[in-house]
């Protein structure tokens, strides 16, 4: 099974979506298949709800293609705002589990890391990013160098789960921040060569709890996969 329902309220849905698939279409993609288009087959309202980016429907937060797991979305355009406002104040929380390998193949555009390593005890992960590589396609975070130290500061909560997997906790999130993050701490994600992580069928990485408010009742739920 690709995808499924996993939460269905007056004003929200959470879907779990397996690796592989996206979670909106590209502009240039439309009529691909994504998690938004088999959740708009059931819930056809999720379509007439969104931000800057009609295409995008009400989702209210994208999964990399490559990562599993939880995605919000909302079926109407008021609880799409209100969702979008508490994801702006850092008020939905998202976790990960990342299995991940010690040592990464690539070093090009990462600064030394600044932090306590991850599997020493619980520990924070803090930067600015910067677009790296050919067309952008990939991400480096950015401490001190004071050229690409501007606007937003993102953070990744990291625990150890057990051997060889982090629990990595974050609200509003940058494109890639846990897989770069990880890579920069020297744990790559198993799967994820972009990072200089080792090659894998299946990606480590997989978004399994998510907490935010329900805008029609105000109080905070809690979906786990």
């Amino acid at each position: 099974m690709t995808t499924r329902l996993l939460f269905e309220g007056p004003d929200t849905l959470v879907y779990w979506k397996e690796s592989g698939i996206p979670t909106v279409p590209l502009k240039t993609t439309i009529d691909g298949i994504t998690l938004l288009s088999i959740a708009s087959a059931y819930y056809p309202e999720i379509r007439c709800c969104h931000g800057e980016n009609e295409w995008e429907g009400g989702v209210i937060h994208r999964l990399d293609n490559l990562t599993k797991g939880l995605v919000l979305i909302a079926r109407s355009q008021k609880a799409y705002d209100a969702l979008m406002q508490q994801q702006k104040k850092d008020m939905i929380q998202k976790e990960y589990l990342a299995r991940v390998s010690e040592g990464r193949s690539i070093d090009e555009g990462f600064e030394e890391y600044p932090f306590l390593p991850p599997f020493d005890g619980p520990s924070t992960i803090t930067s600015c990013f910067r677009s790296f590589g050919k067309g952008g396609k990939s991400v480096r975070p950015v401490y001190s160098n004071p050229r690409y130290m501007k606007g937003r500061i993102y953070t990744t909560m990291i625990e150890p789960e057990a051997d060889g997997v982090l629990r990595c906790t974050i609200t509003r999130g940058f494109r890639h921040q846990i897989r770069a993050h990880l890579a920069w701490a020297g744990w790559p994600i198993l799967g994820d060569v972009q990072y200089g992580g080792i090659p894998s069928a299946d990606f480590g990485l997989e978004a399994v709890s998510m907490s935010y408010i329900e805008p029609c009742s105000g109080r905070r739920l809690t979906i786990t996969a």
